[in-house]
């Protein structure tokens, strides 16, 4: 396995973790498309996570040269948008990314997609696969525990990170929660 392995997988599994986000919950993305004036922009946020997750899978399942040079071409769109977003005459409040309505385009998650594209499109040239992993069942563990933990990190700095820091500066209202303990408790009229 080469030493891009490891990033490659990190920005797989984010692509996939945000496609899986905009399948769950495609209207933050809908929201982003319509600045953009893509119609029907609610089926079109559901087929791009659907198509996001099978991507990023085929493509670590079998490491074929073509999927990697999709997924640089996605995160390089993905770049472009971000940028577009950040241009200051555009009202996009939240990118959708990862299906929250207060994920907002930040220069940090441009250049993470930036990243993103650049090592996706390395492996185009030396292409990663799942099955080229040569260590032991325990290193391959320590290594899947470990990427894991990478995308959840990454994932918390493009999503958490930037609404933590708003608020910390006073320009972000705080989050409502939506579900409270006691709106979830059995109404005492359908107990004897």
């Amino acid at each position: 396995m080469t030493s891009l392995a490891a990033p490659l997988y990190i920005v797989t599994g984010v692509l996939i973790l945000a496609g899986a986000a905009k399948v769950r919950s495609p209207s933050p993305t809908a929201t982003a498309l319509r600045e953009l004036k893509i119609p029907r922009p609610l089926l079109m946020a559901r087929f791009m996570g659907a198509a996001e997750i099978v991507l990023g899978i085929a493509a670590i399942a079998t490491g074929a040269a073509v999927l990697w040079a999709l997924i640089a071409l996605a995160y390089a769109s993905f770049t472009i948008f971000i940028l577009w977003a950040l241009g200051g005459k555009n009202a996009v409040g939240s990118c959708g990314c990862f299906g929250h309505e207060d994920t907002p385009p930040t220069p940090g998650h441009a250049a993470f997609n930036a990243a993103a594209a650049a090592i996706a499109g390395l492996a185009v040239a030396s292409p990663v696969r799942l099955g080229d992993f040569d260590g032991s069942w325990f290193e391959a563990l320590v290594a899947t525990a470990l990427i894991a933990t990478a995308v959840a990190l990454v994932i918390a700095a493009l999503t958490s990170l930037p609404r933590t820091l708003a608020l910390a500066r006073g320009t972000a209202a705080p989050i409502v929660p939506t579900f409270s303990i006691e709106n979830a408790a059995p109404s005492p009229q359908g107990q004897s």
